[in-house]
């Protein structure tokens, strides 16, 4: 019965269903439609945020873009990418243990889910002497005592190019469930064990929810960012259906 519910199409593949997807090279204004995946919903940006021809540009202290959610089940078996180019002179101002949301899915009381940025200290470039954030990529849960729950990235985040993020929930893996975390099309970190927390508000990028307020935000500029109904099954469906 439980590989029957991950449905599986064959080893390596699992039934997905698009369910959201946002390109905003091809936007202008405040607005990114949604005209892949058949449902529709807007993104809209908010404080300021821009774009840029090729992303939305974020500054770290009130930009960020909403669409009215729950866009998925997050009790249930999902698959999120997106791609991120963090801002490295802004992150270098937050202080060391600053926690930015890529992407994500509120709760009642903070963060169903999202795709993360860690600061966890600072070096020193030796070229230009210039203070360089350090920092790791999270998927899973920021909760509300400041603690993580999920998935770390093997290495320290790329601050020289942009990177693709995905995140995958498999609820049918595992007693409650499992995620899991690809920079790039590899894996990063163990698949983990994780129970979700169901979702009840806006999808938002570059912002969480936390102690009943929006923040910290996200110095950054995302792009192509799209969800999934189902937990991809294997690098292959995520490099062939993802790319990049």
């Amino acid at each position: 019965m439980a590989t029957e519910a991950k449905l599986l199409t064959n080893h390596d593949y699992a039934a997905a269903e698009l369910v959201a997807a946002w390109d905003p090279s091809t936007a202008t204004g405040t607005t990114v439609a949604d005209t892949t995946s058949g449902y529709g919903t807007p993104l809209t940006l908010s404080g300021g945020a821009s774009l840029d021809g090729t992303g939305i540009v974020l500054d770290g202290s009130d930009d960020a873009a909403t669409a009215p959610g729950p866009l998925v089940d997050d009790t249930g078996s999902f698959t999120a990418t997106t791609v991120v180019q963090l801002d490295s002179s802004a992150l270098a101002a937050k202080q060391t243990g600053y926690i930015g949301q890529v992407i994500g899915q509120r709760s009642s009381d903070g963060s169903a889910w999202g795709l993360w940025y860690e600061l966890t200290g600072t070096d020193n470039d030796p070229e230009t002497d210039a203070t360089v954030p350090v920092g790791y990529w999270h998927f899973g849960r920021h909760n509300a005592d400041g603690s993580f729950t999920g998935v770390v990235s093997d290495s320290t985040a790329d601050l020289g190019s942009a990177v693709r993020l995905t995140g995958i929930f498999n609820a049918q893996d595992g007693d409650h469930g499992t995620v899991s975390l690809y920079v790039g099309d590899m894996q990063n970190g163990d698949t983990t064990a994780y129970t979700a927390v169901a979702g009840t508000g806006d999808f938002a990028v570059g912002k969480a929810f936390a102690n009943s307020a929006w923040g910290p935000y996200l110095p950054a500029t995302v792009s192509d960012i799209r969800l999934w109904a189902g937990a991809m099954a294997s690098q292959d469906q995520i490099t062939n259906t993802i790319g990049d």
